[in-house]
């Protein structure tokens, strides 16, 4: 069922519901009214009728008889008089022998003055009255008045019938009305499915005007800005895909005509052992590459599997494998590092690890500090930093820095030999370790890339 009828529906039971709530609480209290007020009525006459009573009865019965016709007659009711016992003493119609027990339920009710509505065969609906002679006297008998109220059922029948009809054109309207604002409430989805309808591989392109400030206006937006997402993602992926084709096909290039050339040097040793060098060297730039991209999609779907590891490990790691490289360069390794461990995927976390080292001695000159800092934020936080003396990253390259094969100028410059790969790939790890990576770089100065691990379990 669609959002439209679903509403629809829905306003319209909650509407049918409150309209059959109010049909009942208007009739039942003008049926309340209507009979208190007829109770109300038929006592006050029965006061008016005990007060000429009062001087005849019992003493002169047939007076008494006189007064009972001439009201009966007067306020179109039958009247009795009977004594403690229900037996009937006077009865204005002249009809029910004398000494006849009424059996009638009014007489059973708890306290008097009372007023008593029955519906019968012969008379339809009739009110029965019950009054004491004399207040507060139970033992002086009891006025009894029979009046026939037909009239009055029939005018709360009239009642509940027009209330009845009112509220059922008034749901009748509300059902057109409800549909309409139902329809018009739901036509931006609409017309957002619509939209999102046209989408196509071809045509990738969500706009749509929408002035009113709800959430439709949100959900539009998260739309438009889901697709232009997507986008980007296609963007990024053709650049990549582009990229990394380009990347490489240089070293296969360079391969072939060092192949190529291969049997005219073979006579020379000299050129012949740097072609062979020259080859290996572009074997090795592919291989870096190739695992480098097996690394970049590998991370993504590899799961973690942690275990403490120590500042010490990871400083003893890096002096493994980076201090021939960095002697080399004449850059010295400094190391600042608190007794602790992290809980980390190490094999994933020391891949980082090292190509944040290995592009800070490649981008950094000789006679210069790399500075390598693990230390506590707080009870269950620590930071790990990689900090160099080299070239910088502009500002407006900072954004842009861990997306795959991204290379600022400066760094094609600096050095060709970078993939483009490495800070992807420390990215990937920060966010499968729930990390902040944060890089600060001044041009010219050089460059800190921080991870900051919060609410991780530190140990001493």
């Amino acid at each position: 069922m669609k959002l439209r009828h679903q509403l629809w529906l829905a306003y319209s039971l909650l509407f049918a519901v409150v309209c059959i709530v109010s049909y009942s609480y208007i009739t039942h209290s003008y049926e309340e009214r209507v009979w208190n007020g007829q109770r109300n009525l038929a006592v006050s006459q029965g006061l008016t009728i005990l007060d000429q009573i009062k001087g005849s009865y019992p003493k002169f019965p047939e007076r008494t008889a006189g007064y009972l016709a001439y009201y009966s007659k007067r306020l179109d009711m039958r009247m009795f008089i009977a004594d403690n016992e229900r037996k009937v003493k006077l009865d204005s119609f002249r009809q029910i022998p004398i000494n006849t027990v009424l059996s009638l339920k009014v007489f059973d009710e708890p306290s008097l003055p009372a007023s008593r509505y029955q519906h019968t065969d012969l008379f339809g609906y009739v009110q029965y009255t019950l009054m004491q002679l004399q207040e507060g006297s139970p033992g002086a008998g009891y006025l009894l008045m029979i009046k026939e109220v037909n009239d009055l059922y029939g005018s709360i029948r009239s009642f509940q019938r027009l209330v009845g009809g009112i509220l059922l054109a008034a749901v009748i309207l509300f059902l057109f009305f409800s549909y309409l604002i139902a329809s018009w409430f739901t036509r931006p989805m609409k017309e957002i499915i619509e939209r999102m309808n046209r989408i196509s591989s071809q045509n990738r392109k969500f706009e749509m005007k929408y002035g009113r400030r709800d959430e439709f206006r949100e959900l539009i937006a998260a739309i438009s800005a889901m697709v232009k997402q997507l986008n980007w993602y296609e963007l990024r992926q053709r650049q990549f895909l582009s990229t990394s084709s380009h990347e490489l096909k240089t070293p296969v290039a360079t391969m072939q005509l060092i192949l190529e050339n291969l049997p005219h040097v073979r006579g020379d040793e000299r050129m012949h052992r740097e072609f062979l060098e020259d080859l290996a060297g572009q074997v090795g730039k592919m291989k870096r590459i190739v695992d480098d991209l097996l690394n970049v999609n590998r991370t993504v779907d590899m799961p973690l599997s942690l275990r403490p590891l120590s500042s010490g490990e990871i400083r003893r790691h890096i002096e493994e494998h980076f201090s021939l490289a960095a002697s080399s360069k004449r850059i010295e390794l400094q190391f600042i590092m608190e007794e602790m461990s992290l809980p980390a995927d190490s094999e994933m976390f020391l891949r980082g690890a090292d190509n944040l080292i290995s592009n800070a001695i490649r981008y950094s000159p000789p006679d210069t500090v790399v500075t390598v800092r693990l230390e506590r934020l707080g009870p269950d936080s620590a930071e790990f930093a990689v900090c160099d003396q080299g070239i910088g990253i502009r500002e407006e390259d900072l954004p842009f820095v861990f997306e795959p094969f991204f290379r600022s100028k400066e760094g094609k410059r600096w050095e060709e030999q970078g993939s483009g790969l490495g800070l992807a790939i420390v990215k990937q790890m920060a966010d499968k370790h729930g990390a902040e990576i944060i890089a600060d770089s001044t041009p010219g100065q050089g460059t800190c890339m921080r991870l900051v691990f919060r609410n991780k379990i530190v140990t001493s």
